[in-house]
């Protein structure tokens, strides 16, 4: 079975979605919410997720473990004409264990992590072949899976965070395309050494007994598994909206003076003093900034306030986070980090290595103070 390109008409109408761990290395972030409901321009992660599948699926089944009831509870059973399931994952017992917690699936279905931000493309593109999954082009392939290939284009397995990667190995970005065939292979996987059942021991499995093709991912992927990369992808989305006119609530109140520059995204509510600049920045519902404030690559959380002469790089304050008067949240960038992520040159290299401070919800900072770069309270 060779690689091959995406089919016009893709016949699958069911996707898969991953969404039930805690991630504790998204905290602060997720120390209030699950992952999915990460704030993203002012919508949640798991909406931009499903975004790129309207018009494609049908239905979806969402995994969800963590504050699962806020996940139902924020989705409801539809969204964008899109019939949404949920389902308990009772036992954080690895990624195939989020499968198997769905039961058989008698039909073909995508299956995707929900921390993910991935292109349409590229999940319409593992649907050229019965059992596929992307490959993508990444700087540094050591810290992924990484696409067994042999011959005719067939994938054998996945190789785990190899130390000596070949050159111009694909890593695996977490987008697959599988049918009822899956369920009898999933009953197979024994416990990594973590204690873990590994969806990518899966591939494999059904290597052993058919082909399995793959998909060379054209588009975007933005992972959000720390809060830098919920920046990342914050900055990401903002990047998308380049050209278009900035997103500005009618509830807004802008102050005289201020300046805005590059994409922005101001919510419901907020209030901007005299003379503000804000630079491809997000503005959550609530969020206040203080005469003078300087706010650049960053996202302001709902409720959130920052006062007045204050400097704000490259940073996320959570909800009702509070920077005083004069306080310096400086960034920098560290060249020394290899960011995963593959914003299909949207953002630059540098923008991605940069940190300034990430905020708690209702962190309080004191008037005057500057706050280190690569900060998380």
């Amino acid at each position: 079975m060779s690689h091959s390109p995406a089919p016009a008409i893709c016949a699958t109408r069911h996707a898969v979605i991953l969404a039930a761990g805690e991630s504790k290395r998204t905290r602060p972030l997720t120390a209030h919410r699950p992952k999915p409901l990460i704030p993203l321009l002012g919508r949640p992660l798991l909406a931009h997720i499903l975004d790129e599948m309207v018009g494609l699926v049908e239905r979806a089944t969402l995994v969800v473990g963590y504050r699962a009831q806020d996940v139902a509870a924020a989705f409801g059973d539809t969204y964008r004409g899109i019939a949404l399931r949920y389902v308990r994952q009772a036992q954080m017992n690895g990624t195939a264990g989020a499968l198997l917690a769905v039961g058989q699936i008698d039909e073909p279905f995508f299956l995707l992590y929900g921390d993910n931000l991935v292109a349409q493309a590229d999940i319409l593109g593992v649907c050229a072949v019965r059992h596929s999954l992307a490959g993508m082009h990444v700087e540094d392939a050591r810290s992924f899976g990484v696409l067994d290939i042999i011959g005719g284009g067939r994938v054998r397995g996945v190789i785990e965070k190899p130390t000596s990667p070949p050159p111009g190995a694909l890593a695996n970005p977490g987008i697959y395309h599988l049918d009822a065939a899956a369920f009898p292979a999933l009953a197979q996987i024994v416990p990594s050494p973590r204690g873990e059942y590994e969806l990518t021991d899966l591939v494999g499995l059904l290597a052993a007994t058919g082909p399995v093709g793959y998909h060379v991912c054209t588009g975007f992927w933005m992972p959000v598994g720390t809060p830098w990369e919920a920046l990342g992808a914050a900055q990401f989305l903002l990047a998308r909206r380049a050209g278009l006119r900035e997103q500005i609530s009618p509830t807004a109140q802008i102050g005289a003076g201020s300046q805005i520059i590059g994409p922005v995204v101001i919510g419901d509510g907020c209030v901007v003093g005299v003379g503000c600049v804000i630079e491809r920045s997000a503005l959550e519902a609530g969020a206040t900034l203080g005469d003078g404030a300087v706010v650049r690559n960053a996202v302001i959380g709902a409720g959130a306030h920052v006062g007045a002469g204050c400097v704000v790089e490259s940073s996320w304050l959570d909800d009702g986070a509070v920077v005083g008067a004069g306080a310096r949240l400086r960034a920098q960038t560290y060249d020394e980090l290899r960011p995963t992520a593959n914003s299909a040159g949207l953002l630059s290299h540098e923008l991605l290595c940069t940190r300034g401070a990430v905020l708690g919800r209702g962190t309080t900072i004191a008037p005057g103070a500057d706050v280190a770069p690569g900060t998380i309270i």
